[in-house]
């Protein structure tokens, strides 16, 4: 009977080791991900967390969706086309030295889309790449 109950008190102890500590059970419990929705670019003016807008979003930007890898430090972003469209530039290190060539989005959700239809042109804002489609801009960081 001692022999059950130790047996049984390891197995609670070193399972409960397991779970208390190690980022990955962590992260399985409380994954490292925030997101956000905001009607508005106006919603998110005062958000400083990581689900806050970047400053080249424009200001008549509207249905605003943020996911943000907190680990990683990895977005992607959308918002309506109707909005004014957003500054930007050629991807090109020699035009924008922050960009990252030849990445792609480290995200996904439902609203982001499946593919980037090969006819749209991706440009840069920092380490921002953006495209339009489908009626919406849509942007990550790699």
């Amino acid at each position: 009977m001692k022999r059950r109950r130790l047996l049984f008190a390891l197995s609670i102890t070193v399972t409960s080791a397991a779970l208390l500590s190690g980022c990955a059970i962590a992260n399985v419990v409380s994954p490292p991900f925030a997101a956000a929705i905001y009607a508005t670019s106006a919603d998110a003016a005062n958000v400083t967390s990581s689900v806050a807008l970047p400053a080249w979003i424009p200001a008549d930007a509207m249905n605003i969706r943020i996911k943000t890898d907190e680990t990683k430090h990895a977005s992607i972003l959308m918002f309506t086309a109707t909005a004014t469209a957003p500054v930007f530039t050629d991807c090109s290190p020699d035009k924008d030295p922050d960009a990252q060539q030849n990445s792609a989005a480290g995200l996904d959700e439902t609203w982001w889309p499946q593919a980037i239809d090969p006819t749209v042109t991706v440009v840069c804002n920092g380490a921002w790449h953006i495209f339009g489609q489908g009626g919406f801009y849509y942007a990550w960081t790699p």
